[in-house]
């Protein structure tokens, strides 16, 4: 067994520990401080200066060493280059470093592989390095006070020790190639009800017809969940449009990018175009982002809204019954438009009230984007129907959604609209929807006519059979006025008749069928040019009871809206994985029951039966 005598060793015990540090000092100053600032150049010029000092120590040790002594400093003196090499690395492969050899690449890609595969490459270095420095250099302080001419070291001990920070170094290495391997085959087996909800075709014609590249900048952890799932949309985006382009970024590593984007927290994603940025942040544990990842498609296009133009006010109309107002049972999902307002504001319109207070009787604001009428009950004042004839004399955009069983008017509006309501309810004694299991449910109409036009861009993509539902429509004709031609663009099936008694029994001495208009959409012409209105026969299909369950009512609605607002070019549904309640009514929940009760132990007897017979069969043949 070898010995070295430590007397001619000038490097003390501490010397590794102290580089160690020196290493610590660098992080700190590149990663940490980061930035062009006179912090950064004191901190890691310390560093790099500690990590120096303690090289060019170590090498006049070896270099006066004898025996075994100059094996064990040489070793040490090797592995203190290697740190310094994987120092050299990540240098080079920096943004600063690759501008200052003059490396350029002509794609990022390439220019990312060649970032990843230094940094990688320097890791395994660094740790292969410092590790069995480390280790041997625990070993040497074992005997850090015996005296020097008492103090023996076995040499052998020493190399054994730094070969085993070495095998944990390479395993460690080893493990985080096999980690990067796994991500970049990227291969997801999922079992369970989860799902985050895929681009729809709103955010694929936002991000393709906006006139910049869209920068996508995804702020997680290297490994993580969430990141997996959220790469995953980001992707399916990137590829349907051909106009995105996707960044992955640790917000530690990449210091300068994150305090650019006011990125303070991991699970950020930033989304760029040209000048302008949005921030989305979702929690970086998979559990907790579930129910933000079913609906991360909502949030992308509100943000991309955001990208795409200014913000711009919707006023709702107020004080007469209707949907938005206070009036009305606000338990009641089929008396509330919450989700309608919010739809108004993923598309980057501030919704504020219209009444008389707000000056409906005068004039409607200037900055209205649009006006929406949402089932009023009671009728408009004269001179709140002609301010909102000057409105749309003036080029302007107004949603009017009725109610057969208001005592509101069309009045001037009819000339000015080309369009005539009929307060005459609908029914449909064939095709409806089933709520209370009686005769009543026949003014719950369903229909899947829908004509090409922009207002109905959704509905018209969608298969036979896919339809919508009104809860009570009343029916638009054309009005003899003199005024623009409309365009009716949802009618309803041919089955359906104006019930002229409301008895919801077709009675075909007085009563017709035939495909009744529903829904109107009319461009003004002459002295209304840049005019567009929407006229809907039931205010109902809007209600949150039926569009947080029927998608195309939904769908419906926010083509209406890219329509009036001028933004039929994004035209697109929304698509989300949330969980819908399933709702049955009394007549299938009785059917469950004796299902449940009595359909299961019956088929088991059943089972057992056959079993049996068939045993005793068995049994009983010659």
């Amino acid at each position: 067994m070898g010995v070295m005598a430590p007397a001619i060793r000038p490097a003390p015990w501490w010397l590794t520990w102290f580089v160690a540090g020196g290493l610590a000092v660098l992080f700190v100053g590149e990663r940490l401080v980061g930035g062009p600032g006179l912090a950064r150049v004191a901190v890691s010029g310390l560093g790099a200066v500690v990590v120096l000092g303690g090289v060019v120590w170590r090498f006049l040790s070896w270099r006066t060493a004898t025996g075994e002594g100059k094996r064990v400093e040489g070793m040490l003196f090797a592995c203190y280059v290697g740190c310094v090499l994987a120092v050299v690395g990540f240098v080079v492969s920096s943004s600063d470093g690759m501008r200052w050899l003059g490396i350029v690449f002509d794609e990022r890609a390439a220019e990312r592989r060649y970032e990843s595969a230094l940094q990688v490459l320097s890791s395994i270095l660094l740790a292969a390095s410092l590790l069995p420095a480390l280790g041997a250099q625990w070993a040497l302080s074992a005997h850090r006070h015996a005296g020097k001419t008492a103090m023996q070291v076995e040499s052998q001990r020493v190399h054994e020790t730094a070969g085993a920070a070495l095998t944990i170094a390479l395993a460690g290495a080893a493990l985080m190639l096999a980690g990067y391997i796994a991500s970049e085959w990227d291969k997801t087996v999922d079992v369970s009800y989860f799902k985050t909800s895929s681009p729809g075709t709103g955010a694929q014609e936002m991000a393709r017809n906006i006139s910049e590249p869209l920068q996508i900048f995804l702020f997680f952890p290297a490994v993580n969940a969430v990141k997996d799932e959220v790469t995953e949309y980001f992707r399916a985006l990137a590829d349907a449009t051909g106009n995105v382009v996707l960044e992955e970024h640790d917000r530690m590593v990449s210091s300068a990018l994150a305090r650019e984007h006011s990125v303070t927290a991991d699970g950020t994603i930033v989304l760029v175009r040209g000048e302008r940025s949005e921030r989305l942040t979702l929690p970086t544990q998979i559990g907790t982002a579930r129910a933000r990842l079913r609906t991360l498609d909502r949030d992308v296009q509100e943000r991309l809204w955001r990208l795409a133009r200014d913000p711009r006010t919707a006023y709702l109309t107020v004080g007469h019954g209707e949907f938005n107002g206070p009036a009305g049972d606000e338990a009641d999902p089929l008396q509330k438009v919450d989700l309608l307002k919010d739809g108004l504001r993923v598309f980057n319109y501030r919704v504020e009230d219209l009444g008389l207070r707000q000056g409906l009787g005068r004039a409607i604001p200037d900055n209205a984007a649009m006006v929406l009428v949402l089932g009023p009950r009671s009728p408009f004042l004269e001179e709140e129907l002609e301010a909102l004839d000057r409105y749309l004399a003036a080029g302007g955009a107004v949603l009017l959604a009725l109610d057969p069983d208001s005592d509101f008017r069309l009045g001037l509006l009819e000339e000015r609209l080309g369009v005539r309501y009929q307060r005459v309810p609908l029914a449909n004694d064939e095709r409806h929807l089933r709520r209370r299991g009686n005769v009543s449910d026949r003014q719950l109409i369903v229909t899947d006519r829908f004509t090409a036009h922009e207002a109905v861009t959704t509905l018209g993509r969608t298969r036979v059979g896919s339809g919508i539902l009104l809860l009570g429509s009343g029916y638009l004709e054309t009005a003899d006025s003199g005024g623009p031609r409309p365009r009716f663009v949802v009618r309803a099936l041919p089955t359906t008749y104006a019930d002229l008694n409301e008895n919801y029994e077709f009675d075909s001495a007085t009563e017709v069928r035939m495909s009744y208009n529903l829904v109107a959409a009319i461009e003004g012409r002459e002295s209304s040019a840049g005019m567009r209105a929407l006229v809907y026969a039931d205010a109902g299909m809007f209600t949150d009871g039926v569009i947080s369950s029927i998608a195309l009512n939904a769908a419906l609605f926010s083509d209406g809206v890219r329509w009036l607002g001028g933004d039929e070019a994004f035209g697109g549904e929304i698509t989300s994985e949330e969980d819908i309640p399933i709702v049955h009514t009394r007549a299938q929940d009785v059917a469950l029951f004796y299902l449940t009760i009595l359909g299961a132990p019956l088929l088991i007897l059943a089972a057992g039966t056959v079993t049996v017979v068939r045993r005793r069969s068995g049994r009983t043949a010659p």
